[in-house]
């Protein structure tokens, strides 16, 4: 008799993920040994997974203001401009500074995002629920930075 089960990396079968919505309390996130069984468990899981979501936006945030601000500065005379190309006297360090730090910034932002959508990828509806809410909650007091273009 022939298998045609697939194996993971360590030999042992596959389990089959069910790609359906369902309610439980009781899940894992994210790694297999993340097993939630109990309910002080679960709502450390959901608020966890809030407070990302709500980090989240405000790193996108952060991000936005500080190319919105950098953007301001630049073209006032007495500041060096920072992004634009026009008139810039900095050094290629000063340059490189900026554009590193935004990179960091954004690199742990989109491994946020990556992190809420694994998550809600689970199909479990309360952790769904949670990244919506999180992503939500953090969008009102944050993203006004970004609708406003930081004129507040």
């Amino acid at each position: 008799v022939v298998s045609t089960q697939s194996t993971g990396h360590d030999g042992h079968p596959d389990q089959q993920h069910d790609m359906y919505f369902y309610t439980s309390k009781k899940s894992t996130l994210l790694f297999k040994s993340w097993d939630i069984d109990t309910d002080t468990e679960f709502w450390l899981a959901i608020f966890g997974i809030i407070a990302l979501g709500v980090v989240y936006e405000m790193m996108k945030s952060f991000r936005s203001c500080l190319i919105t601000e950098a953007r301001t500065n630049a073209q006032l005379e007495e500041n060096k401009p920072i992004l634009l190309n026009e008139e810039d006297n900095r050094s290629c360090f000063e340059k490189f500074c900026v554009h590193s730090v935004l990179t960091i910034i954004y690199t742990a932002e989109v491994f946020m995002m990556f992190l809420l959508m694994v998550i809600f990828m689970t199909y479990n509806v309360y952790f769904c629920i949670s990244v919506l809410l999180g992503v939500g909650i953090g969008y009102f007091f944050f993203g006004s930075s970004r609708v406003y273009d930081g004129h507040h």
